[in-house]
């Protein structure tokens, strides 16, 4: 049966996402500084959502609920913590028949655990050299290679370059070229009649910014945007922003150093020039991935499936990339939060759709599941956003996102934004529609004391209705359903509704 007949059943899933990818960093959404010609094309061709957002301010609390479907609440992963045990709302499309494979970063932990996935090709962010598990890191001792972020950390001088070099070696041994040539690869290879659901995880442009050559020439002398220094500085801000790049300075300050220094990062001693390289230097290495990107979307046309494949291109959080006088993710800024969400329909339906309306990452499984035409179990926080993304229906669209990671969390509608430090004395609130840096911390103002109050009570009732409908002992339970009072019944504690009947119940 040959593919192009168009025999094959269900629709197929790409998902391209890649690592500390901010939300302005695509040409065609508006940012002239960049150069993205192929997610320009996707951009075209797809639903853009201009505000979407993350679930955690680092990669694997992000990473986890993206693909639980849980909020870190339920999950216990708030930074760095095992998530990859959990069931998935992916095992749910692989239990319908899809083949399922992925290509990249996953990040999950244990790294050695499949989930949900048929097939693995694994590279993390700093090739363990030493071990087995890592196919990236195999690849580069096939052919004689160190660790690239060894090599570029070893000449002293890390603290000067703001985390930006350009890559070592040949642009062909780069992890991003190295997981795009694999992904291209899978998918020409693909002979199966099941439909596919396919994971691409690129690695950039995570720190450290190190970009192929050919990459960053295309930026020499390029104008980019300079970072935004708040008018207050860090001084104004909680304690836990300055203590963050303090540690930057000093990665043996976190409590574990990471591999060769690489997070190592000093901005204070920076000029305009100084800055303006280490974004050029960030904004290359998306390049080289719009660049694999264009090659993933060729084999997919090659093959005769772009009719029939849901693809859709995101980020797990964004990069401060010195606004803010910060660098990196971790706390709960705009920047680190905002990221690119692009979904194009099978035949580019809608193509050059914006939906500027709230998005969350919690609702991609709930989606993707309801496109195939699966059941969304009640364990996942998220809910289905299929009608706005096929139709435009704007009902869909959440009236909060939420974001949680370590003690923080955020909620945010469409112009106010709480962050609650849990077990802190510090709070933040803002008024994005004055205030879109986030420069005027209105926690202690009189006026706000009522809204706020407010968005703490409704922050309870989604955390106690999301833990109970979530919790723990459900998590790996397929059909694990929690009871719900039906609405004709609300004050009735002893009537559940359909489905959650239990013996000697009426």
């Amino acid at each position: 049966m040959n593919r192009r007949d168009g025999l094959r059943t269900g629709m197929n899933v790409v998902v391209i996402k890649s690592d500390q990818q901010r939300a302005d960093t695509i040409a065609a959404l508006g940012n002239p500084w960049m150069i993205t010609p192929n997610l320009d094309r996707l951009a075209r061709e797809s639903v853009a959502f201009g505000n979407a957002f993350c679930c955690g301010a680092t990669c694997v609390a992000s990473r986890g609920a993206f693909y639980t479907g849980q909020f870190p609440h339920n999950t216990g992963c708030y930074a760095f913590e095992p998530w990859a045990h959990n069931r998935t709302w992916l095992h749910e499309i692989q239990e319908s028949g899809y083949r399922t494979a992925a290509i990249g970063k996953v990040h999950h932990w244990p790294a050695e655990e499949k989930m949900a996935f048929d097939e693995r090709v694994y590279a993390e962010n700093f090739p363990e050299m030493k071990g087995s598990h890592d196919d990236y890191a195999n690849y580069l001792k096939a052919h004689g290679l160190e660790s690239p972020c060894k090599v570029l950390t070893q000449d002293g001088m890390w603290l000067e370059k703001c985390t930006s070099d350009v890559f070592p070696y040949d642009e062909e041994h780069h992890v991003d070229q190295y997981v795009g040539r694999m992904a291209t690869r899978w998918i020409n290879d693909y002979e199966g009649e099941k439909p596919f659901y396919l994971h691409i995880g690129f690695q950039g442009p995570h720190d450290p910014y190190d970009p192929p050559k050919r990459f960053l020439d295309m930026y020499e002398g390029r104008d980019v945007p300079l970072p935004h220094f708040d008018k207050g500085g860090l001084d104004a801000r909680p304690p836990q922003y300055a203590r963050f790049m303090e540690a930057t300075r000093n990665p043996n300050k976190f409590d574990v150093a990471p591999p060769y220094g690489v997070w190592a990062c000093e901005l204070q001693d920076k000029n305009e020039e100084d800055l303006k390289r280490m974004r050029r230097h960030y904004y290359a290495k998306i390049t080289g991935i719009d660049h694999q990107v264009g090659k993933i979307l060729d084999a997919l046309e090659a093959q005769g499936l772009m009719d029939n494949t849901l693809i859709l291109f995101t980020s797990d959080h964004g990069d401060n990339l010195g606004d803010h006088e910060m660098i990196y993710k971790w706390l709960m800024t705009e920047q680190a939060l905002h990221v690119p969400m692009l979904a194009r329909l099978p035949g580019g339906v809608r193509g050059g759709a914006v939906d500027d309306d709230l998005f969350t990452q919690m609702d991609i499984g709930p989606t993707i599941l309801t496109a195939l035409g699966l059941e969304v179990p009640q364990r996942l926080d998220g809910r289905s956003n299929w009608k706005r993304l096929a139709n435009g229906d704007a009902g869909e669209a959440p009236e909060r996102v939420y974001c949680e990671d370590n003690y923080l969390t955020m909620v945010r509608s469409n112009d106010r934004k709480l962050i609650y430090y849990a077990g802190q004395e510090h709070e933040e609130y803002f008024d994005l529609s004055t205030d879109p840096w986030e420069e005027h911390n209105l926690a202690a103002d009189p006026d706000f004391a009522q809204e706020i109050l407010q968005t703490k009570a409704d922050m309870l009732d989604w955390l106690t209705v999301s833990r109970y409908l979530g919790s723990l002992p459900h998590i790996n339970d397929p059909c694990g359903k929690r009871g719900i009072w039906p609405a004709n019944h609300p004050h009735d504690p002893y009537v559940l509704s359909t489905g959650s009947k239990k013996p000697g119940n009426p």
